[in-house]
């Protein structure tokens, strides 16, 4: 199994857990929270899908997956959060809990 042959199981897991990450983070701006996380999602779908692909194919491990994830962190800009004024610690908190859901999404997506 590959993350690309799993890529709407992997969508439709992050979009689900989206919903309760926005509603425990930023429970006020959850439009502005799904279309950051879909613009993220977006920018960072090529290399998702290459190291899913080499996750699951055992050419990295499941530590160096999380690693390179959690390097797109600095890339989730959160523009529609912040034009409406999310505090930075909040949007850090919903920065990280987008990365840890890409990341356990994409596991149960590769049946890992």
């Amino acid at each position: 199994m590959s993350l690309s042959g799993s890529w709407e199981d992997f969508i439709e897991a992050v979009q689900d857990g989206l919903k309760t990450l926005a509603k425990n983070t930023v429970q006020e701006a959850l439009d502005q929270a799904e279309a950051d996380a879909k613009a993220f999602l977006k920018d960072s779908e090529d290399a998702l899908r290459r190291w899913g692909d080499a996750l699951a194919q055992g050419k990295i491990t499941k530590d160096d997956f999380e690693y390179l994830v959690g390097g797109q962190k600095e890339l989730a800009k959160m523009h529609a959060l912040k034009a409406i004024g999310v505090s930075q610690a909040r949007l850090e908190r919903f920065r990280t809990g987008l990365i840890s859901l890409f990341v356990s999404s994409a596991f149960d997506a590769i049946g890992i």
